[in-house]
């Protein structure tokens, strides 16, 4: 290695470092206060809550983990499972750094940079990628594109962002930069199995190497993540299409073989060792016996000179074989690796949650907002305006994201037309994590890497149109030609000057319009950490942990390892173990469940909060965000119930003398709650069109069954009966849209002085709709009585200031007295 090649690495190394940096500081200073500035240290998502309560519990029992947690939910508890890496390679960093006895200080604060670290970390291996696909240049490119792209990866791997999001991302980068060297060596190499028969080393180990760190880490990614199944998934999809395109173009595809088998065969030792389920291993035996029949296939194939359009089609017939083979051996587990595939389209109560909702039709319309939210581009996104609109399909077509598409779209012309097996790895890569990110958003913290490496070529390519290539060429060759012969120093000094002084200008210009629209929304989305806890919320389960009995008497019970049992919970009980006799009682009877003691009870909260509970209040939640329908679904109706009466049944079925509520569950996401009871919106809440100065206007109407809801006459009024002032009723036409949409048009409005005077005007007309609203959660048109079994003992001190209704605590308790 010369001395040019090693200043070259030099600058790139010292080049990639300077992007982790920056990568590392923009995840850990700008949120800093959001996380460090209280009483407490805040965790910026709500599963960071229950990593580190897994934490908690190994760090105290290290390196064992419990087998059942009680504290997950009530009154069935749930086991943390085997797919755990993420917490175990947090709690051995916190384990070491404490000295084998971390406070619990040290616990937060390192679980607090975590994500952050990991995150920055992913800037190497897209470099790598970038350079081994690209060149190293588009290298660099990518991994600063990495390094400051907002959106959903740089969110989930800000400071306290604990989950193991960051933690996927970062591994299937490595796993894909492993697997693009295997290949591309085999592939160049011209591997054979007559090169192993032979023991030829020099040619095998490399490939063979490579092929055993991409099996380590796609491992690793299914011992951290259930859904592991989408990389093994994209990485069997990649080989197939590579066998047809390698036996059609009349290339061996013994390399093929010999890389796909290896992976998948290490992958699945790994799979069996860690216990990752059948679904796991019937899928990698899967993928192992395909590859090796796709192999064997096309060495038949070629031996008896068939032609090589026949072999699609004999790969397709035994396909739809295999698969009807499949579903007469075993339906029910074909219909769950099927089922799999719903992650491309999410239905039902799923789309309440946020991350689940489509990339590109959030709410069910056309919005480019998350796009440009995650991809910014040189114009600015317009979030009031949605669809097709001129100036939002322009701001669009410069994010990342579609450019994106521009260079994906060249690499397929490239990959068609001259063929590239790593490059055809890349595609199929892409295209699969943009299908995913488009049925969820949550993928996009995928898709940011595919992003970066597809712009870093797309900003290369470009560069080197202009001459860039050339230019650094230039400047790195004049030293070695200065070292061999003379050359004119005036002319050598006059054209290194020019050509840095060009290069400098373009690559200002690539940074204008490639890197600086996304540093402001980076900053705007590392400081906003906008799923970390209230003070209010904090300060209300700090009160609950202390004033209120212990679940279990000891304290430490929080800290106990539970392996002694194979306990299960009910929903796993129910699904696996029969039902001989019927008995409902039969679940609670069977040794596999946790038998609480007397003193336990569970905690009544939107499941958004169940694992702040957990954590932080040391107590049990009836539901929380693993969305298990058996503690959601209760708990919806509960909040939801309209009279005191049918309420009293679900508590009481609940065990659960005490009910969290703020102001989000009794408002902004009480139309989540209505999806969770199966019940209509239209029952609580309806948007109106409202004639005013010669337009309609869209304005949401309250209905009583909104005040009427438990949840309300808790949060809204503290279960005090309330006499209104003034009742509103208003009258509507219903109508169609030229589109089929039916509307409906407010025709008038009058305010009665009391609700019997309203009851008595609708009770005498004939015709026509009329409705009592509101127009206010916090003041009722309809009279309630106050609860005779509920009582407020706690108000958060943190307050929210409502219109015509003054301030209310942010988060209330209420204790339930039967």
């Amino acid at each position: 290695m010369n001395s040019s090649q090693v200043r070259s690495k030099l600058i790139m190394g010292i080049i990639v470092a300077l992007f982790f940096g920056i990568a590392l500081f923009l995840r850990t200073y700008f949120p800093y206060d959001r996380v460090f500035g209280s009483d407490w240290i805040k965790f910026t998502s709500n599963d960071a809550y229950y990593h580190m309560r897994l934490v908690d519990n190994l760090v105290h029992n290290f390196p064992h983990l419990s087998s059942f947690d009680p504290y997950s939910i009530y009154p069935d508890g749930g086991g943390p499972g085997n797919i755990r890496f993420f917490d175990w390679l947090l709690a051995s960093i916190i384990w070491v750094i404490g000295w084998g006895a971390p406070t619990e200080h040290t616990i937060d604060v390192v679980g607090a940079y975590f994500p952050a670290v990991l995150g920055a970390l992913t800037v190497i291996p897209v470099y790598f990628i970038g350079r081994e696909l690209f060149g190293r240049w588009a290298g660099v490119l990518a991994a600063g594109l990495i390094a400051l792209l907002p959106g959903e990866f740089l969110g989930r791997s800000i400071l306290g962002f604990t989950d193991h999001h960051v933690a996927e991302t970062l591994f299937t980068t490595v796993a894909i930069l492993f697997l693009i060297l295997a290949i591309k060596t085999a592939s160049q190499r011209q591997l054979t199995f007559g090169h192993l028969k032979r023991r030829d080393w020099t040619t095998s180990l490399k490939p063979v190497i490579y092929s055993l760190l991409a099996a380590i880490f796609l491992g690793v990614y299914i011992f951290t993540f259930l859904g592991a199944l989408l990389f093994i998934f994209i990485i069997f999809v990649y080989f197939v299409i590579q066998f047809i395109i390698d036996h059609l173009k009349g290339k061996s595809t013994d390399y093929l073989c010999l890389v796909g088998v290896s992976l998948f065969s290490i992958t699945l030792i790994f799979s069996l060792l860690i216990s990752a389920g059948r679904i796991y291993s019937i899928s990698l035996i899967t993928a192992l016996l395909t590859l090796a029949s796709l192999s064997a296939i096309s060495r038949l194939m070629t031996k008896k000179k068939i032609k090589p359009a026949y072999y699609p089609l004999t790969l397709v017939g035994l396909g739809i074989a295999g698969l009807g083979l499949f579903y007469l051996v075993s339906p029910t587990l074909l219909s769950s690796m099927l089922s799999l595939f719903s992650i491309f389209r999410p239905t039902g109560a799923s789309l309440t949650t946020i991350e689940t909702q489509p990339f590109l039709f959030p709410q069910g319309n056309l919005s480019f907002a998350v796009a440009s939210g995650n991809f910014p581009g040189l114009l600015p996104h317009d979030p009031k305006v949605t669809g097709l609109t001129f100036r939002n399909i322009l701001s669009f077509m410069t994010t990342t994201f579609f450019l994106s598409f521009i260079a994906l779209g060249i690499l397929i012309y490239l990959v068609i037309k001259q063929g590239s097996t790593e490059k055809t790895l890349v595609v199929v890569w892409s295209l699969v994590i943009v299908a995913a990110t488009l049925g969820q958003r949550r993928f996009a913290y995928y898709l940011a890497v595919n992003v970066a490496l597809l712009i870093g070529y797309l900003s290369w390519q470009v560069l080197s149109l202009v001459g860039f290539k050339e230019l650094t060429a230039k400047i790195v060759e004049t030293p070695r030609k200065a070292a061999g012969r003379r050359a004119s120093p005036k002319k050598s000094g006059f054209d290194i000057t020019l050509s840095r002084t060009v290069a400098v200008l373009e690559v200002l210009i690539l940074f204008f319009v490639i890197f600086f629209w996304n540093i402001q929304p980076a900053i705007e989305t590392a400081r906003r950490a906008r799923f970390a806890p209230s003070d209010a919320w904090l300060s209300a389960l700090s009160w609950m942990k202390e004033n209120t009995p212990e679940p279990f008497d000891n304290p430490d019970f929080y800290y106990q390892l539970e392996a002694s049992h194979n306990y299960r919970s009910r929903d796993w009980l129910e699904r696996s173990v029969p039902n001989p006799s019927g008995d409902p009682d039969f679940y609670s009877q069977l040794a596999a469940k946790h038998k609480y003691p007397e003193s336990a009870y569970g905690v009544v909260a939107w499941w958004d909060y169940g694992y702040w509970i957990t954590r932080v209040a040391h107590r049990i939640p009836v539901a929380n965000p693993s969305q298990d329908p058996k503690g959601i679904i209760p708990v919806a109706s509960f909040f939801t119930s309209q009279d005191e009466k049918s309420a009293k049944v679900i508590i009481g079925e609940l065990d659960s003398p005490y009910i969290i509520i703020d102001s989000e569950t009794a408002v902004s996401k009480f139309w989540a709650i209505t999806v969770w009871a199966g019940k209509e919106q239209t029952e609580f809440f309806e948007v109106l069109l409202v004639p005013e100065e010669n337009r309609l206007v869209a304005k949401s109407f309250i209905y009583p069954g909104y005040y009427r809801s438990l949840s309300t006459r808790l949060y809204n009024f503290d279960g005090k009966a309330v006499t209104p002032e003034g009742t509103l009723v208003i009258s509507y036409e219903e109508r169609t849209t030229q589109g089929g949409e039916p509307i409906k048009i407010v025709t008038d409005s009058q305010t009665f002085p009391s609700y019997e005077e309203a009851e008595a005007y609708l009770s005498n007309q004939e015709s026509g709709n009329h409705q009592i609203v509101g127009t206010n959660p916090f003041i009722s048109p309809v009279p309630l009585e106050a609860l005779e079994n509920y009582k407020l003992i706690y108000g958060s001190d943190d307050t929210l200031t409502v219109p015509d209704a003054g301030t209310v605590p942010a988060v209330k308790i209420f204790e339930y007295l039967d």
